[in-house]
């Protein structure tokens, strides 16, 4: 028999410790137990019928949604903890494209008068008492607001300081923003000659932050959330070895957890890049008892790094958790070559090396006889830091090869070389 056939043989039976299964399966999705209604009821699962420039206006706004109790029979009894908009199904881009913030993003609710009997002076709209629910500013993510679906997704949920308990009844919610520099954006919205629009639901509006009546407007679609928390977060941390960073989180409970997309942008000098993901890991639906994550980000470059989680619900919901703190990738403390990897490979590797100054680099392999084979990095001037270089040996035969590296830099001249095995 071949001794090709014994070397593979026995490179399996070594790799098979190190290798793990991956197990297809599906999954039957659960109905969510909570309460994440859609005003009016009849949109849930369509567009609205036009737009409307108002929650989303980079200009300041006060906006009166007035819902009809017919539409909230489901949520008796609950607290109302979040809303959440979408974008028109019209929409050709995700916004907003770079991350905005509401100086002031203000909201109310209360008791309303039927939405038949709206009146253009906001509280005349008011039946009882009227509670702050959220104050303060609102960052809105870059591309948070996603496009291309009928409809659209939901944006992330507004989160309310103070729940609101619903025990029935006509409902109205006001949200006074000042505005933010920006772009703005359209709500998905019925029009005021849809059906249903002055009987099941009604808004007004006006171009003020501190407005006391308005105009009749459309209504903007909106989703609101009960009080049953999908993911309870009591920890996220990272941890760093050289370039390669370690982010852990645990969840107490979980409900409809599909799972965590990982987010990271780079923090530059005067500039923040922005939202990229990198990697996602499965949820576990839904738990009672404490669950442990992690994710490996390797191979990063030296610079600030801000790192956040995506939690993303059976339903499309989703919220966002970030890291406290930043990442900070330091200067590699010496000159290093490491074994490429994998090793043996066929016919792709990649090779990663660490110069602690900036310094001429020459990366070069050669063959079993010392000749050359490939040149990978050609005296470039290289900055201090991390670096990776992938060959590519799809033009030559199989066999050792050698790959070394000199990085000169005044006293500081590094040389050394490994040794790698091409098998095809």
């Amino acid at each position: 028999m071949d001794k090709r056939y014994f070397f593979y043989a026995a490179l399996v039976i070594l790799l098979l410790p190190f290798c793990y299964a991956h197990v297809s399966y599906s999954q039957q999705i659960p109905d969510d137990p909570r309460n994440s209604n859609v005003m009016p009821n009849a949109y849930s699962a369509t567009g609205g019928t036009g737009a409307f420039t108002g929650p989303l206006a980079n200009a300041a706004r006060t906006y009166q949604w007035l819902i009809n109790a017919n539409q909230l029979t489901a949520m008796v009894g609950g607290n109302i903890t979040s809303f959440a908009m979408r974008i028109p199904t019209s929409s050709v881009a995700n916004w907003p494209a770079t991350d905005v913030t509401y100086t002031n993003f203000d909201v109310y609710i209360a008791p309303s008068r039927p939405p038949s009997q709206r009146s253009l002076t906001f509280d005349s709209n008011i039946v009882g008492t009227k509670i702050q629910v959220r104050s303060g500013s609102l960052l809105v993510p870059a591309n948070s607001y996603t496009f291309g679906s009928t409809p659209n997704a939901f944006g992330p949920a507004i989160t309310f300081t103070t729940p609101y308990a619903y025990s029935g009844g006509d409902l109205l919610i006001e949200l006074r923003s000042s505005g933010f520099s920006g772009t703005s954006r359209t709500n998905d919205a019925i029009l005021t000659s849809t059906s249903g629009y002055a009987t099941n639901f009604s808004a007004c509006w006006t171009g003020s932050y501190t407005g006391v009546t308005g105009s009749q407007g459309n209504f903007c679609v909106i989703q609101l959330n009960d009080d049953i928390t999908p993911v309870e977060l009591s920890s996220f941390v990272s941890s760093t070895i050289k370039n390669n960073v370690t982010l852990r989180w645990t969840t107490e409970t979980e409900t409809n957890n599909a799972g965590f997309d990982i987010e990271r942008k780079s923090v530059l000098q005067n500039q923040q890049d922005n939202w990229v993901k990198i990697g996602n890991v499965t949820g576990c639906g839904n738990s009672n008892e404490q669950k442990n994550y992690s994710y490996y980000d390797n191979g990063l470059q030296t610079g600030k790094y801000s790192y956040r989680l995506k939690q993303i619900d059976y339903n499309g919901t989703y919220e966002y958790f970030t890291l406290t703190n930043e990442v900070e990738i330091g200067l590699p403390g010496e000159f290093r070559l490491s074994q490429n990897y994998p090793n043996p490979f066929n016919p792709v590797t990649k090779i990663d090396y660490e110069i602690p100054y900036d310094s001429k680099v020459n990366l070069i392999v050669y063959d079993i006889l010392g000749r050359e084979a490939a040149i990978l990095v050609n005296n470039n001037t290289q900055k201090a830091g991390f670096y990776s270089v992938e060959f590519n040996s799809v033009n030559l035969m199989s066999g050792t090869y050698f790959y070394r590296i000199t990085a000169q830099n005044g006293s500081k001249d590094f040389v050394t070389t490994k040794t790698m095995v091409l098998i095809k």
